[in-house]
C-alpha cells in the first residue's frame, strides 16, 4: 500500500503539466515506466528531447531493433496514432502494477513486514539502470568504443536481473541488499573516475544513498552502513577531481535528474502525512454512508469474527464497538438461530452473491431494579451479507425488524381468531339447526295430521287457519334450518356430493313446474328456453336442482308484476353454461362487496317487504364451487339480472384421498357488468 502511494504521489506532484507516459511492447499491451517502490528509481528518459517528449505526456515503443540508450528501446511520440491520455484512475492502475511487479520478486519464504522491505528492495533494483544510464550519460562516459560502450549497458542491464533473482530465492534478503549496495556505490565511483569532467550529479547520488537505504530497510543499522558507503564513493569523486584541478560542473540533464530527485523526496517525506489524511478523509465518507443506512454494518472475517463496525452498534446492541471487535459474531446469535447464521456463513465462503437471513441478535438494555442495572434481550434482525470488495471477509448490514416481526405475529394470531371465531360460528350454528330439525318435523307432521283431519274434523274454521299457519311457518322455518345446514356443510368442506349423468333438460323442466305457481301468483312470466339438445351433464342433480331453485325464486321474488323470468342454457368450451335473467329491480354497485356472504342482504325499499335470511346465493355459489364451477352476475339497478352458472360437463375432480381442507368453498362472487351500474351479486333469499 505505502508503495501505490509513494509511486501515485510522485507522479502527480513531479511533473505539473504533462501526465506520465506508458509504453506498449510488440503485443501491444501497455506497461507502465519503471517506477521505483523504494524511491530510488525515476521516471527518465535517457533521450536528449525528454521534454519534448514528457511535454505530450504520452510516449510510443517501436518493435524495431534500433536501440537509442543502455537497457531502453526507442521511444518516440507518434502524432499519426490515436494516443490515450492518462488519467488518475490509470496512474493507480500504473502504480499498483508496478508495486505487483515488485512483490513477485520476493520470497515465498518471506512473510509480515519483511515482504514489503523485499518489495521495496526489488523496486531499487529495478531503478538501479536508471540511476547508472543517467550517471553515464550527464557524465559523458559513452564517448568512448563501441565494445566499452556495449558493455557498459549490458552491465547497467544485467545488475537488476542478478540481485532480483537473488532476492527472489534468499530467506534474508540483508546480503543480498548489500551485495547491491556495494555494486551500486562501486559502479557510482567507477563512473566518477573514468569520467572526462567532473559531474555534481554524482556527488548527488553518493549522497542520496543513505537516504534510499532508509526508505528500503527502515533501519538504523542499513543507515549506517549505507551512510559508510557514500562517504567512501564521495572520498573516491573527491580524490579523483581534486589532481585534475578541474571545477564540478552540473550539465542540464544532471540538473534536471537532480531537482527530480529533489521532488521525489519532499513527495515521499510528505506521504505518509498525506496518506493519513487520505485515510481520515476516506473515514468519514464512509461513516457518513454507515449514518444514512438503516441498521449496523459489519465487517466480518471468514470465520464470522467482527474485524470493524459501525457507530450505531453501540446504540442497538448497547456495548460499545471496541467490546465486539474481535469478537465472534456467532456469540450474539440466539441459539435457535445459530444454524441459520452458520448456513449463511458457508454460502458466503462458497461464493455466493449474497445472502440474506432472519436471525435474533442479543442485545443489552438498562435494568429495570437498581439490583439488575442491566437486562438482557433479543432483537430479530434482518441479515443481509455480501462480499468484500478489498479482500476476503464479508460486508454484513444489520436491520432491527423487531417491530415488523411483532405486527406480523400480531396479525397472523388476528387471522387465526378470526378463523376460530368464524368456524365456532358455523358449528354453533350447525349444532342449533340440527336440535331444531327435529321438533319442527314434529310440529309439521302433526299439523299435517290435523289439516288432513285424520283424528277428526275441526269444528270451528278459525281453527283449520291456525293450523295452517302452523303448518306454513313450521315449513318455512325447516327450509331456513336446511339451508342454514347447507351452507355450514358447505363452509366447512363436508358437503358430500355424488356426481351422475342426467339429462339437463329434465332438471330445468322440473324446477319450472315447481315455481311456475309462484310466479303465477307474482304475476310474473316464467320462460323455459332449454333446448333437449343440450343433452346430460355429469353432476350432483339434487346439488343443481337446488341451485335453479334458488336463482329461479330470487329472480321471482325480485321482480315486479308483469315482469319476465328466464332459463337459458348453452355448451361453449366443454362448459355448461346456463342462466337465469329477469326484469327486475337490479342491484346497486355499493352492495357488490356483501353479497354472496352468508346472511348478508342488499336492504333497499324493495326489499324490507320480502323476507330472506341471506343464504340462498351463498348456498348456490358454495354448490357451483363444489362442482369447479364459476358465478358471474351482470346486473342494471332498475332493469334487470343476470346470473350466469358455468360448470364442467364432465363433472368435477374428485381426487381420492384428498385434504378435506381443499373442498373449502370461500365465498366471494365474481361480477361482471352491462349497460350501466355495476351488480356482484344477486340479492339472495
Amino acid at each position: 500500500m505505502r508503495a501505490q502511494t509513494e509511486v501515485s504521489r510522485f507522479e502527480r506532484q513531479s511533473r505539473p503539466k504533462p501526465k506520465p507516459f506508458i509504453y506498449h511492447d510488440r503485443h501491444n499491451r501497455s506497461k507502465a515506466g519503471p517506477h521505483d517502490v523504494a524511491g530510488t528509481g525515476f521516471i527518465l528518459s535517457l533521450k536528449p528531447h525528454l521534454q519534448k517528449l514528457t511535454a505530450t505526456g504520452m510516449l510510443q515503443r517501436t518493435s524495431g531493433n534500433d536501440r537509442d540508450a543502455p537497457g531502453h528501446g526507442r521511444y518516440f511520440a507518434e502524432s499519426r496514432k490515436k494516443l490515450v491520455p492518462i488519467n488518475s484512475d490509470t496512474q493507480s492502475k500504473i502504480a499498483a502494477g508496478y508495486t505487483s511487479l515488485c512483490r513477485r520478486w520476493v520470497s515465498p519464504s518471506v512473510s509480515g513486514a519483511a515482504t514489503g522491505r523485499d518489495a521495496r528492495m526489488a523496486g531499487a533494483f529495478l531503478g538501479m539502470p536508471l540511476m547508472l544510464a543517467i550517471a553515464l550519460i550527464s557524465s559523458h562516459s559513452l564517448a568512448g568504443e563501441l565494445d566499452v560502450t556495449l558493455s557498459a549497458i549490458a552491465g547497467a542491464l544485467a545488475l537488476p536481473m542478478i540481485f532480483c533473482g537473488a532476492l527472489s530465492v534468499s530467506k534474508n534478503s540483508t546480503s543480498v541488499g548489500m551485495s547491491a549496495l556495494l555494486a551500486y556505490c562501486l559502479s557510482i565511483a567507477a563512473i566518477g573516475v573514468t569520467a572526462p569532467s567532473t559531474n555534481l550529479l554524482l556527488w548527488i547520488m553518493a549522497a542520496a544513498v543513505p537516504l534510499e537505504a532508509w526508505f528500503v530497510c527502515r533501519s538504523e543499522k542499513s543507515l549506517r552502513v549505507a551512510g559508510g558507503s557514500a562517504i567512501a564513493v564521495l572520498a573516491a569523486l573527491l580524490t579523483a577531481a581534486l589532481p585534475a584541478g578541474e571545477s564540478v560542473g552540473l550539465s542540464p540533464i544532471a540538473l534536471l535528474a537532480s531537482l527530480f530527485y529533489v521532488a521525489t523526496l519532499v513527495v515521499r517525506t510528505n506521504s505518509p502525512f498525506m496518506a493519513r489524511a487520505a485515510a481520515i478523509r476516506r473515514d468519514d465518507r464512509v461513516a457518513d454512508l454507515e449514518s444514512a443506512i438503516d441498521g449496523v454494518v459489519f465487517n466480518l472475517g471468514t470465520n464470522g469474527a467482527i474485524l470493524s463496525l459501525s457507530a450505531k452498534a453501540q446504540d442497538q446492541f448497547g456495548i460499545a464497538r471496541n467490546l465486539l471487535i474481535g469478537t465472534p459474531l456467532l456469540e450474539r446469535v440466539h441459539v435457535s438461530d445459530r444454524v441459520q447464521f452458520l448456513s449463511l456463513l458457508s454460502d458466503m465462503k462458497n461464493g455466493a452473491s449474497s445472502a440474506a437471513a432472519e436471525i435474533k441478535l442479543r442485545c443489552v438494555g438498562p435494568g429495570a431494579t437498581a439490583k439488575h442495572a442491566h437486562s438482557v434481550r433479543y432483537a430479530t434482525y434482518r441479515l443481509h451479507a455480501v462480499p468484500h470488495s478489498a479482500g476476503e471477509g464479508f460486508v454484513v448490514v444489520a436491520t432491527d425488524i423487531s417491530q415488523a416481526v411483532a405486527d406480523r405475529n400480531a396479525l397472523v394470531i388476528a387471522r387465526r381468531e378470526v378463523e376460530t371465531a368464524e368456524i365456532a360460528k358455523g358449528r354453533f350454528l350447525a349444532s342449533v339447526s340440527h336440535e331444531l330439525r327435529t321438533p319442527l318435523n314434529s310440529i309439521i307432521g302433526f299439523s299435517d295430521v290435523l289439516l288432513q283431519e285424520i283424528c277428526g274434523k275441526l269444528p270451528d274454521g278459525r281453527q283449520r287457519e291456525y293450523v295452517e299457519l302452523v303448518n306454513q311457518s313450521g315449513n318455512h322455518l325447516l327450509s331456513v334450518v336446511n339451508a342454514i345446514l347447507d351452507v355450514s356443510k358447505i363452509e366447512a368442506g363436508t358437503y358430500p356430493i355424488f356426481t351422475e349423468s342426467f339429462a339437463f333438460k329434465n332438471a330445468v323442466s322440473m324446477v319450472h313446474d315447481m315455481m311456475a305457481h309462484q310466479a303465477l301468483q307474482k304475476g310474473v312470466t316464467l320462460c323455459d328456453r332449454v333446448s333437449p339438445r343440450i343433452g346430460n351433464v355429469v353432476a350432483d342433480s339434487r346439488a343443481i336442482n337446488q341451485v335453479l331453485i334458488n336463482l329461479v325464486s330470487n329472480a321471482i321474488k325480485f321482480t315486479e308484476s308483469g315482469g319476465v323470468v328466464t332459463i337459458d342454457a348453452l355448451i361453449e368450451d366443454n362448459m355448461l353454461a346456463f342462466s337465469v335473467s329477469d326484469t327486475g329491480i337490479g342491484i346497486a354497485e355499493k352492495d357488490l362487496k356483501t353479497l354472496g356472504q352468508p346472511f348478508r342482504q342488499v336492504q333497499n325499499d324493495y326489499t324490507r317487504n320480502h323476507e330472506g335470511t341471506g343464504l340462498g346465493l351463498a348456498t348456490v355459489k358454495g354448490l357451483v364451487g363444489l362442482h369447479d364451477g364459476d358465478l358471474k352476475i351482470n346486473s342494471v339497478p332498475g332493469q334487470g339480472t343476470v346470473v350466469v352458472v358455468r360448470i364442467p360437463l364432465d363433472g368435477p375432480v374428485i381426487e381420492l384421498f384428498s385434504d378435506e381442507q381443499e373442498n373449502v368453498v370461500e365465498f366471494k362472487i365474481e361480477s361482471g357488468i352491462e349497460g350501466g351500474s355495476h351488480a356482484e351479486a344477486r340479492k339472495s333469499a
